[in-house]
């Protein structure tokens, strides 16, 4: 996809973090971008600064976990534009990420609704976007791509985050069936999948927008918890990579109809080692405890 001028994109989570900056980025290619959130006041407010510079921009509140909700953003889309030409499946939850503290509760202790939330949202989001948007773009016979954002929790293994970690692993297994599915069309629509190291967004307090039913008897923190968790992880992720370094990323991968998108903190050499032991059929070695990002 080399024309950007006039066509449209579609960013969900797009209130903040990187989603913010892919539809500012996209947005100044000339294109329309049509922002969602859960978040709907700072949806508005994100929305109001762009159109502050006069940006072709509209904002459609949508929780990606529901399809019904995502057909509803599909067609909001259609109706204010007539197409969709880029899609961000971009909106994604911590979960049970825990990458300040460094620690984490075991697998069977978690409460099925964290795993049904992180999932609903990480995994079932990105099909819920696949389903509802691929065939409008495939309809189109237009030059098109579809962006899902994964990490690099999705590369690599290890004892911590479990639960977003089989999200994401699964975000990149999905990506590559649709990449080669959308060759196999000879579609003009491309696929890529993004796999980001750690950012400079508030993914760690993701669980303010976590729905009360979604939370077991007895999880919930108190608010007081809940600052102080926010305050620590804001404090960890502002040493990420400016969410404006990956929209770049983003939008040449875009133009080169490359698929794998990773910035360039992702440990490789850990993903290396990973696949190596994989082959040899040898077992996994020690985690490596993660090491504070800085700029």
């Amino acid at each position: 996809m080399q024309e950007f001028e006039g066509k449209v994109a579609v960013v969900t989570g797009a209130a903040s973090g990187m989603g913010r900056a892919f539809a500012e980025r996209f947005a100044e290619e000339g294109m329309n971008v049509v922002l969602s959130d859960v978040e709907e006041p700072a949806l508005e407010a994100t929305v109001a600064e762009l159109r502050q510079r006069e940006l072709e921009v509209t904002g459609v509140t949508a929780n990606v976990a529901d399809p019904a909700q995502i057909e509803a953003l599909a067609q909001s889309t259609l109706d204010t534009y007539g197409g969709v030409h880029v899609l961000c499946n971009n909106a994604g939850v911590a979960g049970d990420l825990d990458f300040v503290q460094e620690r984490g509760t075991p697998l069977w202790e978690q409460s099925p609704r964290l795993w049904d939330w992180t999932f609903g949202v990480n995994l079932h989001g990105v099909l819920h976007g696949i389903r509802t948007f691929v065939p409008i773009m495939i309809e189109q016979n237009e030059p098109g791509h579809v962006v899902n954002t994964a990490s690099m929790a999705g590369l690599l293994g290890g004892s911590a985050a479990g639960i977003y970690g089989a999200t994401k692993h699964a975000v990149v297994r999905i990506s590559e069936a649709l990449y080669f599915q959308l060759q196999e069309r000879d579609s003009q629509v491309h696929a890529s999948v993004l796999c980001p190291g750690i950012i400079n967004t508030r993914i760690f307090s993701s669980g303010r927008n976590r729905p009360d039913d979604q939370w077991a008897e007895g999880e919930q923190p108190s608010a007081e918890e809940t600052a102080a968790r926010i305050a620590e992880g804001d404090q960890f992720f502002a040493h990420g990579l400016p969410p404006r370094q990956v929209a770049e990323q983003v939008l040449g991968a875009i133009r080169d109809e490359q698929f794998w998108i990773l910035t360039p903190d992702v440990p490789l050499d850990r993903i290396r080692s990973r696949t190596e032991h994989i082959v040899t059929g040898t077992n996994p070695p020690p985690p490596q405890p993660l090491v504070r990002p800085s700029n």
